[in-house]
């Protein structure tokens, strides 16, 4: 049911404001996920890329199957919640033309133009959360500090559930609203 209405939610969002921009994801470019959001709602949309950049040495089906790891475990409250969505359709006209062409070009596999609009055939969802690294540059000082060390409580979390982060980076993971760290990068579980 969660997922019905997280749907119904951002479509009734995006056809209600049809100058919504769908833009890239602030943080750094993913070596194995394409990302995308709206502007003002707090989703992103991650599409897997047809071929993953130089180190990384993993295949589709091996992301897919991270993520169906995470949805049939506890999460402990620091693992994002992701849900994966199939044949969505977006408004061509609410693309910025970077991220459309980079999801075009680069995830093929999921991405297509439909006439004026984009159907994105496989995605996961997950809410927006502010990467690490952005956050302890642009937070006042006790508010980065305060984050780093939940950030050490969060791989002790994680490592207690017996779930290793492969990537211990600080852009792999995100910062909540309520200052709590969160990891999202699940290709390295």
């Amino acid at each position: 049911q969660g997922k019905t209405e997280r749907y119904r939610h951002l479509f009734r969002h995006l056809s209600s404001n049809a100058d919504e921009r769908l833009v890239r994801a602030d943080g750094e470019r993913g070596m194995v996920m394409a990302v995308f959001t709206p502007k003002d709602y707090p989703l992103v949309f991650k599409v897997i890329r047809d071929q993953f950049a130089y180190p990384k040495d993993i295949a589709r089906r091996q992301v897919e199957e991270k993520y169906r790891l995470v949805f049939r475990y506890d999460r402990i409250g620091r693992l994002v919640d992701a849900q994966e969505f199939r044949h969505l359709r977006f408004p061509r006209r609410q693309f910025e033309d970077d991220i459309l062409e980079e999801l075009l070009n680069q995830c093929a596999e999921s991405v297509s133009m439909d006439g004026e609009h984009v159907l994105v055939r496989h995605c996961y969802v997950e809410r927006r959360l502010r990467p690490m690294n952005l956050y302890v540059r642009e937070a006042e000082p006790g508010a980065a500090l305060q984050a780093m060390l939940d950030y050490g409580q969060s791989i002790k979390d994680l490592a207690r559930s017996n779930i290793f982060p492969g990537d211990l980076l600080l852009k792999n993971f995100g910062i909540t609203r309520g200052g709590r760290a969160i990891f999202y990068d699940y290709d390295e579980l």
